[in-house]
């Protein structure tokens, strides 16, 4: 029933079968066997599903935003007050960046119209004297005008003040040089439509699944504030500073032979959490004609919401070949039974002493007379070769 292991150096233990009558070490043995089997069958077959084949797999992915909404326009607008301007998806998606992985939503937008190229302060770089301003030309001529160095840019409408140019980021606390601000409104119904593909080659599928097909259409639109909830994002944070989010549309298909239970799910987390996230772009147009021609810009600045979206899953099916692999599992874990039954015989029950004797047997050293074998050998050889010498 198990193997002795001889206590001398230089031992050597060989496999005895021993065959004891003992209902409780039967009950042992019997239940060393259902724990193998447990582990396996309700280990790695129902809880890990190892019966199944999986695969990693990438997707592709786009997204689209649907819905109506509304900025408040004015210098209070932070704090909600001021003028309602509504904003449909056309002026919100031509603000976006990236392609079709990629969506922007600005929730804050300072408008500074009608710049025109000039000389004039840039309000980034204050000033006492020309020797602040670096000499580069034909950007910078290192002159310093109302505390500020004057630099070729777009410059503002000057009106009744000296010219400056927009500042770099606008939203810094600073003061604005316009009043023109907007602030977004995310109502719930400003839904965020993800489109996403994905397939299985590996497990034997062609097919691609798709967040298109019917069985799916309805169970895929998450709105603005489901989405922020997940990345752990405070509205009004949201709408102050901006961020940047990772949007994972998830595929868990567990069963790829009922392909209609194979929904994917939004996982949203927040990037570079903490840090504002602004961007910036113009319209470009010309007023005059002829000589008088002057090309203008209307300067665009925006903090908002960049979503960066991507697709990954998962996908199961039931495979032979991993069937077979838990077979050999359980097979090679039942020595492990033996093994168990066998030190809990020997060390823990009360009658271990006797166990022992039956179970191990020691042997003679036959050390000493190994050692006589071999010098009988020698003298035997050594009288051969003489016989050998003599008869030559």
């Amino acid at each position: 029933m198990g193997a002795c292991l001889s206590l001398l150096p230089s031992g050597y233990s060989t496999h005895k079968e021993v065959k004891l009558l003992d209902r409780k070490l039967g009950i042992l043995y019997s239940l060393c066997i259902l724990l193998v089997l447990g582990y396996v069958i309700g280990v790695r077959l129902l809880i890990e599903r190892g019966y199944n084949g999986q695969e990693k797999s990438y997707g592709i992915v786009g997204a689209r935003l649907n819905g109506t909404t509304f900025f408040y326009r004015g210098s209070n607008a932070l704090q909600g007050q001021g003028d309602a301007v509504p904003y449909d998806m056309a002026h919100l998606v031509q603000n976006n960046e990236g392609a079709g992985d990629a969506i922007f939503m600005p929730t804050r937008v300072l408008i500074t119209r009608e710049q025109q190229l000039s000389n004039c302060a840039d309000p980034d770089e204050p000033c006492s004297t020309n020797s602040d301003c670096g000499d580069e030309p034909p950007l910078s001529t290192g002159q310093c005008v109302h505390g500020f160095c004057v630099k070729q840019s777009w410059c503002n409408a000057s009106g009744a003040t000296y010219a400056s140019s927009a500042r770099r980021d606008p939203f810094s606390g600073a003061a604005r040089s316009t009043n023109e601000e907007v602030i977004g409104h995310m109502p719930p119904n400003l839904n965020l439509t993800i489109i996403s593909s994905i397939t299985f080659p590996d497990l034997g599928t062609g097919e691609i699944l798709s967040t298109e097909d019917e069985s799916r259409q309805a169970k895929i639109r998450w709105n603005m504030s489901s989405v922020l909830q997940r990345a752990q994002l405070d509205p009004n944070e949201a709408k102050r500073n901006g961020a940047v989010l990772g949007i994972t549309i998830q595929w868990d298909c567990n069963d790829l032979f009922d392909e209609s239970d194979c929904v994917p799910h939004l996982l949203a987390t927040q990037l570079a959490e903490g840090e504002p996230y602004m961007v910036t772009w113009a319209n470009y147009y010309r007023r005059g004609t002829g000589a008088n021609e002057v090309l203008l810009r209307d300067l665009y600045q925006a903090r908002g919401l960049r979503m960066l979206l991507s697709a990954e899953g998962t996908g199961e099916r039931i495979d032979p070949l991993q069937l077979g692999i838990q077979l050999f599992v359980m097979l090679a874990l039942f020595p492990i039974a033996a093994n168990l039954a066998d030190a809990i015989m020997t060390q823990v029950f009360s009658e271990r002493r006797h166990y022992r004797e039956y179970k191990t047997e020691e042997s003679p050293d036959f050390s000493d007379v190994r050692a006589k074998v071999e010098q009988l050998e020698k003298q035997t050889a050594q009288r051969q070769a003489k016989v050998m010498n003599y008869a030559a």
